[in-house]
């Protein structure tokens, strides 16, 4: 496939120069050359002005890199010539079994050699439809990030001085993170500022950010919690806290804006793909998750991954098997895509509430023995399979082909709404804790729940007071 190439490239990078080495069929060196990115204007013309003179078809080249994210590597591509990917822990190897010196030079000799070899993988490249989602996704997940960060921050700050701000917004409407929550913070970030805030300056705080109803109860509740004995510091203290309280509203403000406009952008260009129409079938997958899956799969599964085994396998969610003689051992696959994996996690998570299909799977492998995780991980397979066979054909997702049912049958599944834990439960969850030594994380093991479960519906309280 690769021998009609007239010239075979390495690159090596680093952040100031490239260095490259071109061979021919033979595998003699033509020709070498570092491009400095600071001295010149565009990197991929003087490459390609170096390349000019070697073969008449001077295009019919093969670049390697072990890196084709880079800009130089995209941009070249995007000019038409051909880059393809060096895996640079098999590089490593070679250069330490022939003994090769590890300079920049050398390197880019070494890339070209295993170029030439065909020891390599092509670069499918996406559309720039759906090149464009991906960037859009990233930096979605990265303002996520971020704005999670910065809301742990500020949480932390508040309890230094003032606990009791942290549980008076509750998580069912953003938390610290509420435009409400950050207007009265902003004007009162410690307990003593709080104490002295009327009924009507909060009404008017509320009013101002946004809130339309149950202004004056909303308001008259944030007073009495305001006004309740706490614990104090020392009034320059408090008030050095309070600096630091306000530079993270700030930024914890600035995240939620920056984070609100990229979400914005990202529902448009998930709109704009290809697959979007396949995608947005699946039960429990909004704009975010459906944009996510979108953008690690791309718009050409097929020539990427070539089956839908390795999908999986890049996803994080077919196993690694091992085997030797009579021995055979089944161990969690790490190397893969860990932005698609933890996607898929939180998919299958949301399908199990929302798909009739996916919550019967479910239960059956819950019943089977599998842990919480594993089963929304088989789960996971079982979505990327049916994915893949929906982007290769181009049919839409449907619930009952990819989890095996009719839906117009009797025993067809349907979505269940089941207690956490029945009166039954309770009562056990309550009688162990009464024993002696046991704890509370115990008690969520041997009834299959979460510790958040245990305080909730046995203990009856939140978490944390």
């Amino acid at each position: 496939m690769w021998g009609g190439w007239l010239l075979y490239a390495g690159c090596d990078w680093s952040d100031r120069w490239l260095d490259v080495a071109v061979l021919d069929r033979s595998g003699s060196l033509l020709g070498e050359k570092r491009i400095v990115y600071a001295e010149r204007r565009d990197p991929v013309a003087e490459f390609q002005e170096f390349l000019t003179p070697m073969a008449r078809r001077w295009r019919s080249t093969v670049t390697g890199i072990e890196d084709t994210n880079l800009l130089f590597a995209r941009s070249l591509a995007a000019s038409g010539m051909t880059v393809v990917h060096v895996d640079p822990t098999r590089a490593a190897r070679h250069r330490s079994a022939l003994g090769v010196p590890k300079t920049d030079a050398a390197d880019a000799r070494l890339i070209a050699s295993m170029t030439l070899a065909g020891e390599f993988r092509p670069v499918i490249a996406n559309s720039a439809t759906a090149e464009a989602l991906r960037v859009i996704a990233h930096a979605h997940r990265a303002a996520v990030a971020d704005r999670t960060e910065t809301l742990h921050a500020l949480r932390a700050a508040l309890m230094r001085i003032w606990p009791a701000a942290v549980y008076a917004w509750p998580a069912s409407v953003g938390g610290l993170r509420n435009a409400q929550a950050l207007a009265v913070l902003e004007t009162a970030p410690g307990p003593r500022a709080a104490a002295r805030l009327s009924r009507d300056q909060l009404a008017a705080l509320l009013t101002e950010a946004g809130r339309k109803r149950s202004v004056q109860d909303e308001a008259e509740r944030l007073r009495l919690l305001f006004c309740r004995p706490v614990m104090l510091l020392d009034p320059h203290v408090e008030e050095a806290e309070s600096i630091r309280i306000r530079t993270l509203l700030v930024a914890l403000r600035q995240a939620v804006e920056r984070t609100n406009i990229v979400g914005r952008q990202l529902e448009g260009s998930y709109a704009a793909h290809e697959h979007h129409r396949l995608v947005s079938r699946i039960p429990g997958i909004g704009s975010v998750l459906g944009a996510y899956l979108l953008a690690e799969i791309g718009d050409r599964p097929v020539d990427r991954f070539g089956s839908g085994r390795s999908l999986a396998a890049y996803s994080g969610v077919a196993p690694v098997t091992w085997a030797s003689g009579k021995v055979v051992r089944v161990a969690f696959r790490r190397a893969s895509s860990t932005n698609l994996r933890s996607t898929l996690h939180a998919v299958a998570f949301s399908m199990v509430n929302h798909s009739p299909g996916a919550q019967a799977y479910y239960r059956r492998r819950r019943a089977a023995g599998d842990a919480h995780a594993t089963a929304l991980r088989k789960l996971g397979r079982k979505l990327v399979l049916s994915l893949y066979h929906c982007m290769a054909s181009g049919v839409p997702f449907d619930d009952g082909l990819a989890f095996g049912y009719d839906p117009a049958a009797a025993d067809a599944p349907t979505l269940t709404r089941r207690m956490v834990l029945d009166e039954g439960d309770v009562q056990r969850g309550k009688d162990m804790l009464a024993t002696p030594g046991v704890t509370v994380t115990a008690t969520a093991q041997a009834l299959g729940v979460s510790t958040q479960t245990i305080y909730r519906h046995v203990l009856g309280r939140p978490r944390r007071q």
